[in-house]
Order: structure tokens, then sequence, then C-alpha cells
């Protein structure tokens, strides 16, 4: 039950499309931010140079500009939104990342990593034709294609505005430089680090590398592991007592002749019975723990979010242990119990 209100609460919050989870970055990605914020034409220019010699230092293959517009995703009510995370899917970004402009289907307004936003529903593009938004408007239902080679860090490009929806709504002259993004062949290496923070406190800008947050899967499996960890030990608590109290039993087989082959099944057979009753009853009641409490908040989606169910994990639990505690409860129970090789007392 433990296992599974961990595992399915962690898929909610990793899956929550508004409000993204997770690490920032790869291991082999920083983003290069400018140091002063609202910074001119003349000094972005000069940043510029200044992201690169940062790249140098990073050993990144590549640095290419994060441009963005005044173009923004939102839901249709308005309430929540991604905005500045969305940056242009200029050619030099796409061959930073190695994303090649045939993978971008023509129609595509936007293109993204994130799970589930490219199958999310009311969805609306709203924007502004220059800085001051002289002329505005609301796309709805923007063509949106999931792209899995686009990063997945909550800080990176992994949400990008095409070129063909750039054109098509008038914001070519909205676009400004928000961040510089690089990436090498390998991980960043602490002295490769070390060397571009030095490099970028003297260039006034500032860099982010990966930082220590788990991903879903982390989460989720470390406590699929604890719940199934934690289960087999009570399992094997409930063996040794169901045997202890079948000693009679054990007993009287094993002078009609039944053989180690029998005493192997009765047990794994029980074991087993008891691993999917309890991985059942542990997944049933960690499901209405999480629906209960889900129905009186809306974090993460309210009740909607229980649609993005942790399959994997919960087949573990479901599949996994019964079978484990059956394989184990078989190799264990060979040898005969101490109370079946004497007499008992009285």
């Amino acid at each position: 039950m433990i296992a599974v209100i961990i595992a399915v609460f962690a898929q909610a919050r990793y899956s929550d499309i508004w409000d993204p989870a997770g690490p920032n970055l790869a291991a082999n990605q920083a983003v290069i931010w400018p140091g002063p914020p609202n910074p001119s034409a003349s000094m972005l220019k000069a940043m510029a140079k200044s992201a690169n010699r940062v790249g140098a230092a990073l050993g990144a293959r590549s640095v290419a500009a994060l441009e963005a517009t005044s173009a923004g995703l939102q839901n249709s009510s308005g309430t929540k939104s991604l905005g500045e995370s969305v940056y242009v899917a200029t050619p030099q970004l796409l061959h930073a990342l190695r994303i090649g402009a045939s993978q971008v289907e023509p129609d595509a307004d936007i293109v993204t990593s994130l799970p589930g936003l490219a199958g999310a529903s009311g969805l609306e593009l709203d924007w502004c034709e220059n800085a001051s938004c002289s002329r505005s408007g609301v796309l709805n239902n923007p063509v949106i294609q999931s792209l899995g080679a686009l990063p997945a860090g909550i800080h990176g490009p992994n949400t990008l505005i095409t070129e063909h929806a750039v054109r098509a709504l008038g914001l070519s002259s909205s676009v400004i430089t928000n961040a510089w993004f690089a990436q090498s062949a390998g991980p960043l290496t602490a002295a490769e680090i070390h060397n571009a923070q030095a490099v970028a406190a003297s260039a006034n800008v500032s860099i982010e590398t990966k930082d220590d947050e788990p991903t879903s899967a982390e989460v989720t499996g470390s406590a699929t592991v604890f719940g199934f960890v934690l289960a087999l030990c009570i399992l094997v608590m409930s063996i040794s007592l169901l045997r202890s109290e079948t000693a009679g039993d054990l007993r009287t087989l094993a002078a009609t002749g039944a053989s180690s082959y029998t005493r192997r099944t009765i047990t794994a057979a029980t074991a087993a019975a008891l691993g999917l009753l309890g991985a059942v009853l542990g997944t049933l009641a960690g499901y209405i723990g999480v629906i209960g409490w889900l129905r009186a908040n809306s974090l993460h989606g309210g009740l909607s979010s229980l649609g993005d169910v942790p399959v994997a994990n919960l087949l573990t639990i479901v599949v996994g242990l019964p079978l484990v505690a059956a394989a184990a409860g078989w190799l264990l129970a060979g040898r005969q119990p101490a109370a079946m090789s004497r007499q008992p007392a009285g």
C-alpha cells in the first residue's frame, strides 16, 4: 500500500504538464543565463560572445541561443500556462540538439518532450505581434508534436514553438534571446564546470548545470523496491509462523511418505497466495487512499491525474511479489523445521 501510494502520487506529480518536476538538465547540458535582467541589444551581443567562451570551457560541441517570443501555451481557462519556457525551434538550436528539420512535422506549431502535452485538450497558444503587444490573438488547439529527441530537463528547451508558427502568427518582431544552451558529448566534469563558472563570473553571465533532483523513474522505482522488500519480510515472518504452527501436520505428511517436494509445493503455494492477496489488497487500499485525498485537493490535476497509471510499478508489485514469494518459499522450504526432528514435549 505504501509503495502504491508513493508511486501514484509521484506519477501524478511528474506528469503535471503545467508544473514539470524532475532534473533541470541532463549531465552533459548547461544553460548560460544573462547576468542583468532585461539586457539591451548591445549587452546581449557581448554576452553571446561570453556564452561561447563558457561553452568552450565546458567542452561543449555547440552553443545555441535560446530565443523566445511573446507567445505562450495556456489552458482554455487561462489559469495555467507555459510562457518563458517555450523557445523557438531555430535551425541553430535544432542542429545543436542533433534534430533534423525533417523530424519536425510541417504543420506542427509546438514540439515538446513533456509527457502528456501533445495529447492534452483545450490548449491555446496566445500571442502578441511584437513586444508592445500592438496586435494579439489566440490560436485554439495548436498542433503539438511529441518529439522525444528534445531535452527532458525542466529548465532545458523541452518545448519549442516552430518557425512555421512564428511566421504564421507574425511573431518575428518579438523574438528575443533569453539564454544560451550548451551541450557536450559526455557528462560535464567537476573541473569543466569549475572552469566555466570562473569564466562566467568574469563575463557577466551565470551558468546552470544538472542538479540532484530525482527522476520520476527513480522515485517510483525506489518506492516499489521499498514496498517489495518490506512485503517480503512480512511474508517470511508469516510463512515461518505458519510452518511452526503446522509442524504436526508436516510430521503427519512425512510419516505417510510425503517428500520434500510436497513440503516445498505447499510452502510455495502458501507464500504465493499470501503475496498475491497482499499485493491486490495493498494496491486497492493505496488507490482508495489516493482517491480520497485527491477528492478534496486539486493539486496537480486532482482526480484527472490518476489517468497516468504507473503500470510498470503496479505490475512489479501485483505480479512480481507473488512470483518472488513463491520462489523464495520453494527454495527455503526444503529443510525440515526443527519441530519435526523430535517429538513435541508433553
